[in-house]
């Protein structure tokens, strides 16, 4: 892998959905994007263009437009955009510019497709309509099979302690399943490995069923998020293991829940950029209580709680004096246009919008 290639893949696993993918396919997901530098002000795609796949912000920010000149988000680092015009039909329904010199990276569409098919936590990030999405908001009522992000990784329980270490190195998680044959019987957690097997002296030669957990509480397929969100707090625990007829099936983590929930937010900072009536921002900003309840519920850190709840503000705000401009005009709301109000306040922190358009 050349050094190009090694950086990008770093990129991705920073970013959502991407970081939900297996190593091997996160590595062919990199080598698929092209990339292209832009300079300020020069146009990504215009509206009624075709588009020939999503976008992704490498470095740098870019302007997303209505046909009419409007502004609907300014994006930076880490955000997609495109994918509305794409799966709709294949032509752009905005025009996307750059606002600062933005070095884009382009996946092609027949590989974004692909992962869609293949992958539930690119198909939940993409592929729902905003009824499904207002409701999606909600992870209280969705059934934990919707909310696996990745197949289960497992070992069996003569395994050793520093394989399982390594293998969860590798796949960059913070859990493994034990199971016999396709029955689950344990799992082991790099706390396990911190208390049990460092601060004992034990050999990491030793099989890992001497510090797996046994018989561990487990959560079924049709079980809600509200079961997740509830056994977790009660029980102060980050992992649970999905099993359906005594078979593993997935595994649902803490870290899981806050990458549903981020999900989430941008889909009300989506909604509230698009919004065309006063009353549609309402009812967008009046869902925020939720949120804020599954976020903390979830073990989210305040810091973050702080972040998503505050882009979800400031994107109201930002469409709210567009409204009133386009109302009332630049003359009787002199500071809707500003720089400032663009950006929902300058150098404000959490002011950056994590949504896609």
């Amino acid at each position: 892998m050349d050094e190009d290639t090694s950086a990008l893949l770093a990129f991705l696993e920073t970013v959502h959905p991407y970081d939900s993918l297996p190593r091997d396919e996160m590595a062919r997901v990199a080598t698929s994007f092209s990339r292209r530098h832009y300079d300020d002000t020069a146009v990504i795609y215009s509206a009624g263009e075709p588009m020939t796949g999503i976008y992704l912000i490498l470095e740098g920010s870019v302007e997303v437009l209505e046909p009419s000149g409007g502004l609907v988000s300014i994006l930076g680092p880490r955000n997609s955009f495109g994918e509305r015009g794409l799966m709709r039909n294949g032509i752009a329904v905005t025009t996307a510019r750059a606002t600062s010199g933005a070095d884009i990276l382009m996946l092609p569409e027949a590989e974004f497709r692909r992962l869609i098919a293949s992958y539930p936590a690119f198909e939940r990030f993409f592929h729902r309509g905003r009824q499904t999405d207002n409701r999606a908001a909600d992870i209280s009522t969705r059934k934990v099979g919707d909310l696996i992000a990745r197949a289960p990784i497992s070992v069996g329980p003569g395994a050793t302690i520093r394989a399982a270490a390594g293998i969860m190195r590798d796949a960059h998680i913070s859990c493994l399943a034990v199971v016999d044959g396709d029955r689950l019987i344990g799992i082991v957690t790099a706390r396990d490995f911190t208390n049990k097997v460092l601060a004992e002296g034990l050999d990491p030669g030793a099989p890992v069923s001497a510090v797996m957990a046994r018989d561990p509480m487990v959560l079924m397929p049709d079980s809600l998020g509200s079961d997740v969100l509830n056994r977790m707090l009660e029980h102060r625990i980050g992992h649970l293991p999905v099993v359906d007829d005594g078979k593993l099936v997935g595994m649902i983590t803490q870290t899981d829940l806050v990458r549903f929930q981020a999900v989430s937010s941008a889909l009300l900072v989506r909604d509230a950029a698009t919004a065309q009536t006063v009353a549609e921002l309402a009812e967008n900003t009046a869902r925020i209580p939720q949120l804020l309840v599954q976020l903390v519920g979830g073990g989210s850190a305040h810091e973050v709680v702080t972040r998503l709840v505050t882009d979800i503000a400031d994107t109201a705000t930002r469409r709210l004096l567009a409204m009133a401009e386009a109302e009332l005009g630049r003359r009787r709301c002199p500071t809707c246009g500003s720089p400032a109000a663009a950006r929902g306040g300058k150098n404000r922190p959490g002011s950056a919008i994590r949504t896609t358009v």
